[in-house]
């Protein structure tokens, strides 16, 4: 069985709770957890940790107003499972993953005001066969990595824009869409905007996004990304990714692709990603491998196990992601540009719902 590893493509949410909320009052509660055991190696450094691996709690609903009319809302929260304490994402309620309220309507979409994940993220979240773990694609797509070219630590795409108008369209004919639009809520010219086109139809998807990511001075950073999956049969899923990203004067080239193969309750899967060289700065690029089974005990309770290998050129520093949407293994920074990673993952992953209308 393929499953989506990610807890839930936020497009997906706002276009179902669309779907559903023509003259209807409806709430549903849902959730994931998901824990692993990993050991991690980043060259000169070792270590073994229990990881939260992108558990949240939300809740979505929709309230009729009249006709095809409603009121739609979203909010949910990172959860943290592993370390019982803290700040952040060891909190049991850490930061928000999407929150917004707006107006829904069968013919224009939904029209809301709130947090969402960019486009660059909700496009393919549902592509990455290791999304919601350490092998994460966001290790090598969407970033830089550990690189200062714009006064920034490294340049991220895979998270969100907050103080946004967002347009959520209505699918037709297999075609979605959706643009965002971030207020940098200063006078100082950061603001965010972000479009997706996804098209599906019998066993091909198709997504192309596209991010503009404000600078309070100099050129705006930019991302564009394009990506087609494919099924070949029932059991068979082929999916590659283009993405390249535009950092002042500078931009690099990345590119993506995984199978997955299914035989009865289990899931064989194999990634791999690599990273060109960045504008100027040679030996730059990375390329990343991650192998894996995923084992389904039922329909929302999962098994899974993974390799990994993050392999960097002499002036790389790429590395795997410690975030709350990956896996919260905080000994994930490199000691120096070059250096290699690897990580070796065993979790469980439970996903609930509760629906009341």
């Amino acid at each position: 069985m393929l499953t989506n590893k990610k807890c839930s493509a936020a497009v997906a949410i706002a276009l179902g709770v669309a779907a559903a909320s023509a003259n209807a009052n409806e709430m549903t509660i849902y959730g994931s957890l998901g824990a692993s055991f990993e050991v991690l190696d980043n060259s000169t450094t070792s270590t073994t940790e229990v990881s939260n691996n992108h558990s949240a709690f939300g809740i979505k609903g929709s309230k009729s107003i009249d006709g095809d009319l409603s009121a739609v809302y979203l909010f949910d929260s990172f959860v943290g499972i592993d370390a019982g304490g803290g700040a952040g994402d060891e909190g049991l309620l850490g930061g928000g993953r999407d929150g917004w309220v707006g107006l829904s309507d069968d013919d224009w979409g939904i029209v809301a005001l709130g947090f969402q994940g960019r486009p660059w993220k909700t496009s393919t979240n549902h592509l990455d066969i290791f999304g919601s773990t350490a092998a994460d694609y966001s290790s090598i797509m969407g970033t830089t990595g550990d690189r200062n070219l714009d006064g920034a630590s490294d340049n991220y795409y895979d998270g969100g824009i907050g103080s946004s108008l967002i347009w959520f369209g209505p699918s037709i004919n297999g075609l979605s869409w959706h643009i965002q639009y971030g207020a940098d809520e200063s006078d100082d010219g950061s603001n965010d905007f972000g479009v997706q086109f996804n098209y599906s139809r019998d066993a091909l998807f198709a997504a192309l996004s596209y991010d503009v990511d404000g600078q309070t001075s100099g050129d705006d950073d930019d991302a564009a990304k394009l990506a087609v999956s494919y099924k070949l049969n029932e059991k068979t899923v082929l999916t590659g990714m283009y993405d390249s990203l535009s950092v002042g004067s500078a931009s690099r080239n990345a590119y993506y692709f995984s199978v997955a193969h299914s035989l009865g309750n289990n899931t064989l899967k194999f990634a791999y990603a690599m990273a060109d060289d960045i504008d100027g700065i040679s030996d730059s690029g990375a390329s990343y491998l991650a192998i894996g089974v995923s084992h389904m005990l039922q329909n929302d309770l999962e098994l899974f196990a993974l390799y990994s290998a993050m392999d960097n050129d002499n002036n790389g520093g790429y590395a795997y992601i410690s975030s709350p949407h990956t896996s919260s293994n905080g000994n994930t920074a490199l000691t120096a540009l070059g250096d290699d990673s690897s990580v070796i993952s065993a979790g469980i992953r439970y996903h609930f719902a509760w629906n009341k209308k």
